[in-house]
């Protein structure tokens, strides 16, 4: 199994009134236990509650999933105050201070927190998200960022069934999406990447050939060829026309075709060889990919190889 995105606490805290706390409110789900290798991730049933301070070490994003939240709180003399309805986005950039928070309603909040360690590790450099900082945004709505939150809520459900490329990638996904459209100033203009040197995508190509067995992940792949993991993925990207996990997935699937139409071995036996973590995931995804369940391609390939050899005496 990956390791984790950073050593970090096990838990997303604030700094309340001086001390350091956890998210208020019952905690329905808490990605630290299901083997997530992504950010921090939490869903909380929340009602009313207040404090004189509430310190954010890091930067976090909170999106309402159901009911209302409504909030007051000051930043220096300023007063602010929102509702929040479900699919509401707020965040709060790290290091960030309110004083006299207050809300209240009944609703159920998932939290994703930006680690900057972690995300620096990913991309071995500077975090222009983490320099720059977030701008404060409270009550939005963002379709965009709401659909990736609930995608990484649910593959931290699922322990990461997909594999650590795709955990990594999307925490990736997310940084980049909020440096973007939510952080201070706007970035330079990047060059356009390269891609991957024909030695270099040799290398690739073969590690993920021998290891589709395997949990691969996105910095494994980049480190053969001495990248960091963000730019590993766009020069990838740019060679093959597919990114890393989207690849990866491709050759599993391709592979699982070869053993369906090959031989008899059960089907859970075929997922686990070719690295889906269970039979339920592979199904999915292959029959996302050829429009047809494992066990419906088998048929179908069984029955025109026996049907190969009578046409052959009968010719």
């Amino acid at each position: 199994m990956a390791a984790p995105l950073s050593e970090r606490p096990r838990r997303i805290l604030s700094i309340k009134d001086g001390e350091p706390r956890p998210i208020d409110g019952e905690t329905l789900f808490d990605s630290s236990q299901s083997g997530w290798p992504g950010f921090l991730l939490e869903r909380h049933h929340v009602v009313g509650g207040q404090a004189s301070t509430t310190l954010f070490p890091m930067a976090r994003v909170t999106m309402v999933t159901t009911g209302t939240i409504e909030m007051e709180y000051r930043t220096g003399l300023d007063h602010h105050h929102f509702i929040a309805g479900s699919g509401s986005v707020t965040i709060w950039p790290g290091d960030f201070e309110i004083t006299s928070p207050k809300w209240a309603g009944e609703c159920q909040l998932l939290t994703v927190e930006l680690n900057p360690i972690g995300l620096e590790r990913l991309v071995e450099e500077p975090v222009p998200l983490m320099a720059a900082r977030l701008r404060p945004h409270v009550g939005i709505r963002d379709a965009q960022l709401a659909s990736l939150m609930r995608v990484i809520e649910t593959e931290a459900r699922a322990g990461a069934s997909a594999g650590p490329l795709y955990a990594q990638s999307l925490s990736i996904a997310l940084a980049t999406y909020l440096d973007g459209r939510y952080a201070h100033g706007s970035a330079a203009p990047k060059r356009q990447p390269g891609r991957l040197s024909r030695r270099q995508l040799s290398i690739v190509l073969e590690y993920i050939r021998t290891h589709l067995g395997n949990a691969i992940s996105l910095e494994a792949l980049a480190a053969l060829v001495r990248l960091s993991p963000h730019h590993f993925s766009l020069l990838f990207r740019n060679a093959v026309g597919a990114t890393p996990h989207q690849y990866v997935l491709g050759e599993r699937v391709a592979e699982a075709s070869r053993l369906l139409a090959a031989g008899s071995s059960p089907l859970v036996e075929i997922a686990l060889n070719v690295g889906f973590a269970n039979q339920s995931h592979f199904t999915k995804v292959f029959r996302r990919a050829t429009g047809m369940t494992p066990r419906r391609y088998r048929e179908v390939h069984r029955s025109s190889s026996l049907l190969a050899p009578s046409l052959r005496r009968t010719a």
